[in-house]
């Protein structure tokens, strides 16, 4: 039994034991991943932190393209725009990149939360401490699946 599928910021792959948090639902991903603990949470920030970096640097520079270029003459407003265009369109790529990456094992799920599209997961982490993942904009295919493995009702 091998079940995957999206949600805002990655995918999450379920087997048998565990259900994994990975940004591109690939099983191989899967092999190098730990639970949650101070380490796993210390590695994803440092990679959120690099994303939004990005992100910021991709805004500030699209905004002083948009300034440089426009000088208030309508002739040249579609080269900034397009721009920005490229530049969300690499925000909405790089996204995936921002979630976090660790598996859950069953075992230690203590109660998932299901609401419209998103999913709160409660569980004990790697330091057997409570602990929950929230995940957004779920495909309905992966409500389908928690449901059918009876994790929600």
């Amino acid at each position: 039994m091998k079940h995957f599928f999206k949600y805002e910021k990655g995918f999450v792959n379920i087997d048998a034991e565990n259900l994994y948090l990975t940004q591109s639902g690939n099983w191989s991903e899967t092999d190098s991943l730990s639970e949650k603990s101070k380490k796993s949470k210390s590695q994803n920030t440092k990679k959120k932190i690099k994303t939004y970096s990005f992100y910021a640097m991709l805004l500030s520079f699209s905004l002083l393209l948009f300034f440089n270029l426009n000088n208030g003459k309508n002739g040249k407003m579609m080269l900034p725009i397009g721009i920005i265009l490229l530049f969300l369109s690499a925000y909405y790529y790089i996204r995936a990149a921002s979630g976090s990456q660790y598996k859950i094992p069953f075992s230690k799920i203590t109660k998932m939360e299901h609401s419209f599209n998103s999913l709160k997961i409660h569980f004990k982490n790697f330091d057997d401490k409570e602990d929950f993942e929230r995940l957004d904009a779920i495909d309905k295919k992966g409500i389908q699946i928690l449901k059918d493995l009876k994790l929600i009702k």
